[in-house]
C-alpha cells in the first residue's frame, strides 16, 4: 500500500494523479501514485510494469481491444462456475420464468470478475467545464475528483441472459465429449478468445470524491460501485484525457502498423516511418482542410498543375496516334487529360527521404539513413514521435486540445546510448509538452517502465515506483504485485535518503531491477564472491543477483530500503572485533568511550564494532555472542517476503578455532596450505626440463606484490593466531588489497584449487536455495 498522502498540485490545469487497477492479467490489485509530469517503474522481469502500461493503454487508447487473458486469473474460476450454470440451461432464458434475483446475482459476480481501473485527477477549479460531468457534488471547488472504468460484457440482466444463452448453445454440441475435450469453446474463457467481440465494451462511472486518496490515502478505502449506477458518455472522458504509446519493440509490434511504408522492396529507416506517419495525419491534404499551411496547400497544387502540363505534353504523341483509329468519334469525349494527386506523404514515403549531410549546408556527401549509426537512427525515431504525439493533442481533428496527454515508453534504453539514457526524462517530458504560452492549463505527462539503472537514477526517489510481485504464502496463493513509491521508502530521513540516491546515481546499481541482492564490504569481497558464485553455485549464478559494495558501517541505511524492496539479500560483512577504549573528554571532564580496531587474539572483553550487526541485526555487542550464531541470530526475516541472511566471520575448525575478522584473513586461513605452496621451492622438480621452460615455470609460482607479502608471512607462520596477528597488522598497514584481489582473481579464473571460506558459501547455499522455483520467489 502507499503511504504518503498526495498534496494537491493541479495550481492550473488538471493532472492524473492516482490510479488503482484490478483484476488486470496478473495485477489483482494495485495502486500507483504518479508524479505531475515523470513517472518511473522500475523493478524486476516480470513484475508486472508492462501490464499496467497495457491497462492503460485498453482503458483510455482507442483500437486498443482487450482479450479474455486480460482478465485476473485469479477470476477465472468464478467465471467458469458461471459458465457451467450457463450451459446447463434447456430453454432461452427469455422464454421461463425464472427468478430474476437468480440473474441479478449473476450480474453483480460477473461485473466484479471484471478488468477494473480508478482514476483520480487533480483539477484547478477553473477546469469546471472539463470535470462536470464527473463530478458527485454541486459543492465542488477545485481538487480531487474520480473516475471508474470498467470492463463490461454486459450492462444489464436482458443483455447477461443473452450472452449466457449464447455461450449454452455454443457448448451444447460438445459439452458431452468430456472433460479432456479441446473442441471449441472448452470453457467461458475459451469462448471469448474466439468471441472478443462478446467482451463488451468500457463503461465510465463517476466516483464519491469526499473520500479520495489524494488527500486521505492512509485511510483510503476503494468505494464499492453500486450495480444500478449509470454510466457517463465516454465522449466525456475522451475530451479529458489522451493516451499515447511507444513499444519496446518499436516497428515490431501491431501498434505500429498504421506507420510502416506501403511503397516497394526499399526498406526505410525508423525516422522515415515516424516522417512519413506525421505526413499523413499533418501534411496531407483532406476534404476538412484541417490542420492544414495554407504555403502547403499552394505549393503543392502549383506543383501538381505543373506535372499534369508535362504529362499532357509528353504523351500527346501517342494519344493523336490513338485518333487514326477512329477515336473520338462525334458524340465522344473530344479531349483526353490526365489528373496526378499529390499527397504530401507519398513524396516522403521512399528510401530516401531522409539523408544525412557529412557538413554543414553542404548538400555534395548526403548519406542515406540507414548509413549512420542506429543508435542515432532510434534516437531520431523516438524524439520525432514524441514530437508527433504533441502536434496530434494540440490539433485535433475536432474540438479543443485535450488538457490531460499521457505519453508511455516502454523500456526506452532498448534503443539508446547510455549517455543518453541519463538525460533522456527530461528531455522527452520537454518533448511532449505544449510550448505555447496559451496552453499552459494543458498538461502533459510521462510514464516510462524501464531495466536500465542509468535511465532510472537519472531521477531522484521522488519520481521512481518500484513495482514488484510477492508470493503468498499457503496453497493456492497467486503471487500478487505492490507498487512502492520510493519517495516513502526513508520517511523523514533526508539525509539518509540523499545518501542513498547519491550511491545509486554514482554506483549506477541495479537493484532495484534485481531477483536477490549481495551486499559485501570491500573491493576484494566485490571481485571474488561473483567468481565463487560463477565457479561453485550454477544455479545461483543464472538469477539475477545485484551487488551492493557497501560497508558495515553504511548497509544499515538501506535497511528500510532492502524492506520494501522484499527480494532475499545476503550481507557479507566484517565481525570487526573491537576494543574499548576511552575517547575525548566530554563537557563534564570525564572521558568519552570509543570503540578501537584490534586483532582478536581470544582476549576478553571485545565488542563487535560493526554498526550494521549491532544496529540492524542480530543487535549483538559482545564479540562471543557472534561465535556460535543459531539460525535466527543469521536470518532477519521481521517483515514477511524479506529474508536477510547475516554472514561474518566464524572460528576456523582445522586452526584450532583461530576466529578471522576480515575476509582476507578467513581466505588465507581457509586456504593457509596453498598460499604456503606459493614460496615452495620447487626447482628439483625442474631438473630434467628444458632450461627455457624451467624458468618460465618457475617465474610462474614466484607471487610479487601484496600476493607476495601473504605468501611470505604464510611460510614463516609457526601458529595461526600468529599469522591472524601479523595480517593484521599488515592489513592495516601500506597492504594494496586491489593489488591482492586482482591477483587471486586471475589465479581462480586460471583454475587454482582456492575454497571459497565457509561463512560466505553457507550464505550463498542459503541464497540459493531462496530462489529456487518452488519457493516461489521467481514466480
Amino acid at each position: 500500500m502507499l503511504e504518503t498522502t498526495l498534496k494537491s498540485k493541479a495550481k492550473e490545469g488538471i493532472n492524473l494523479r492516482f490510479i488503482e487497477l484490478s483484476n488486470f492479467r496478473r495485477l489483482s490489485e494495485i495502486q500507483l501514485n504518479l508524479d505531475p509530469e515523470t513517472t518511473i517503474l522500475v523493478g524486476a522481469n516480470n513484475s508486472g510494469k508492462t501490464s499496467i502500461l497495457a491497462a492503460l493503454r485498453h482503458f483510455l487508447a482507442d483500437g486498443s481491444p482487450f482479450s479474455a487473458f486480460d482478465i485476473s486469473i485469479a477470476q477465472w474460476s468464478k467465471l467458469r462456475a458461471l459458465g457451467e450454470t450457463w450451459e446447463k440451461l434447456t430453454e432461452d432464458p427469455f422464454t421461463n420464468n425464472d427468478s430474476e434475483e437468480v440473474w441479478h446475482e449473476q450480474l453483480e459476480i460477473l461485473l466484479n470478475t471484471m478488468p477494473t481501473i480508478d482514476l483520480w485527477f487533480d483539477a484547478d477549479i477553473g477546469m469546471y467545464h472539463y470535470v462536470a460531468p464527473f463530478l458527485s457534488t454541486f459543492a465542488w471547488k477545485g481538487g480531487a475528483f474520480g473516475v471508474r472504468l470498467r470492463l463490461e460484457p454486459v450492462a444489464n440482466i436482458e443483455e447477461l441472459k443473452n450472452l449466457a444463452w449464447t455461450f449454452s448453445s455454443a457448448r451444447s454440441p460438445i459439452k458431452d465429449m468430456g472433460d479432456d475435450s479441446l473442441a471449441w469453446p472448452i470453457d467461458i474463457i475459451d469462448f471469448w478468445l474466439r468471441e472478443p467481440q462478446k467482451l463488451g465494451q468500457v463503461r465510465a462511472y463517476k466516483i464519491n470524491s469526499k473520500h479520495n486518496p489524494i488527500t486521505e490515502l492512509q485511510s483510503y478505502v476503494t468505494p464499492n460501485l453500486d450495480i444500478n449506477s449509470l454510466p457517463v458518455d465516454r465522449k466525456h472522458l475522451s475530451r479529458l484525457i489522451r493516451v499515447d504509446f511507444i513499444a519496446a519493440q518499436r516497428g515490431l509490434g501491431s501498434e505500429e502498423a498504421e506507420s510502416k511504408s506501403t511503397s516497394g522492396a526499399h526498406r526505410i529507416g525508423m525516422f522515415s516511418n515516424q516522417l512519413v506517419k506525421f505526413a499523413r495525419q499533418h501534411l496531407n491534404v483532406s476534404s476538412s482542410g484541417h490542420s492544414q499551411r495554407a504555403d502547403l496547400i499552394k505549393a503543392v497544387a502549383l506543383a501538381q498543375k505543373e506535372l499534369d502540363d508535362k504529362i499532357h505534353l509528353a504523351i500527346a504523341d501517342s494519344v493523336e496516334e490513338v485518333k487514326e483509329l477512329g477515336y473520338p468519334g462525334l458524340h465522344d469525349p473530344q479531349e483526353i487529360r490526365f489528373r496526378t494527386r499529390i499527397q504530401t506523404s507519398n513524396l516522403l514515403d521512399h528510401g530516401t527521404a531522409v539523408q544525412y549531410s557529412m557538413q554543414k549546408d553542404s548538400t555534395e556527401s548526403l548519406l542515406p539513413e540507414y548509413s549512420i549509426g542506429l543508435g542515432y537512427q532510434n534516437l531520431q525515431s523516438l524524439s520525432y514521435q514524441l514530437v508527433s504525439f504533441r502536434a496530434s493533442r494540440l490539433n485535433p481533428e475536432k474540438g479543443s486540445p485535450v488538457p490531460i496527454h499521457i505519453v508511455m515508453i516502454e523500456e526506452p534504453e532498448a534503443h539508446l546510448h547510455v549517455q543518453v539514457q541519463r538525460i533522456f526524462p527530461r528531455k522527452a517530458h520537454k518533448l511532449i509538452s505544449p510550448t505555447d504560452k496559451d496552453s499552459l492549463g494543458l498538461k502533459s505527462q510521462l510514464i516510462i517502465s524501464t531495466h536500465s539503472s542509468h535511465l532510472a537514477h537519472a531521477e531522484n526517489f521522488d519520481r521512481l515506483r518500484y513495482v514488484c510481485r510477492l508470493t503468498k504464502k499457503g496453497e493456492n496463493q497467486s503471487p500478487i504485485t505492490e507498487v512502492v513509491n520510493l519517495a516513502d521508502v526513508f520517511g523523514n530521513d533526508k539525509k539518509t535518503r540523499a545518501f542513498a540516491e547519491r550511491y545509486f546515481r554514482v554506483q549506477h546499481t541495479d537493484l532495484l531491477f534485481a531477483n536477490a541482492a549481495i551486499f559485501v564490504e570491500g573491493v576484494a569481497e566485490r571481485m571474488l564472491v561473483p567468481l565463487f558464485m560463477e565457479r561453485d553455485f550454477k544455479a545461483l549464478n543464472s538469477r539475477y543477483v545485484s551487488f551492493l559494495d557497501i560497508g558495515g558501517s553504511h548497509a544499515h541505511r538501506l535497511k528500510p530500503l532492502v524492506e520494501k524492496l522484499r527480494i532475499p539479500t545476503v550481507i557479507i560483512t566484517d565481525i570487526d572485533p573491537s576494543a574499548v577504549k576511552d575517547g575525548k573528554l566530554k563537557k563534564d571532564g570525564t572521558p568519552s568511550k570509543r570503540l578501537v580496531a584490534v586483532p582478536n587474539t581470544g582476549q576478553k572483553d571485545l565488542q563487535c564494532g560493526n554498526q550494521t550487526l549491532r544496529g540492524w541485526h542480530p543487535k549483538l555487542e559482545q564479540l562471543d555472542d557472534f561465535k556460535e550464531p543459531e539460525d535466527t541470530a543469521l536470518i532477519w526475516s521481521e517483515i514477511e517476503g524479506c529474508p536477510v541472511r547475516f554472514s561474518w566471520q566464524l572460528p576456523i575448525t582445522e586452526h584450532k578455532d583461530c576466529w578471522p575478522s576480515t575476509f582476507e584473513d578467513s581466505l588465507i586461513l581457509t586456504n593457509l596450505s596453498w598460499f604456503k605452496g606459493l614460496l615452495k621451492d620447487e626447482s628439483d622438480e625442474y631438473e630434467e626440463q628444458d632450461e627455457e621452460e624451467h624458468e618460465y615455470e618457475y617465474e610462474k609460482q614466484t607471487p610479487k606484490g601484496a600476493l607476495g607479502s601473504i605468501a611470505k608471512l604464510a611460510e614463516e607462520e609457526t601458529n595461526a593466531q600468529q599469522l591472524l596477528e601479523e595480517l593484521h597488522k599488515l592489513m592495516h598497514g601500506s597492504f594494496n588489497k586491489g593489488n591482492f584481489a586482482a591477483n587471486m582473481f586471475e589465479l581462480i579464473s586460471s583454475g587454482e584449487d582456492i575454497k571459497c571460506p565457509e561463512y560466505i558459501k553457507s550464505a550463498l547455499v542459503w541464497l540459493q536455495d531462496q530462489l529456487e522455483p518452488s519457493n516461489g520467489v521467481l514466480e
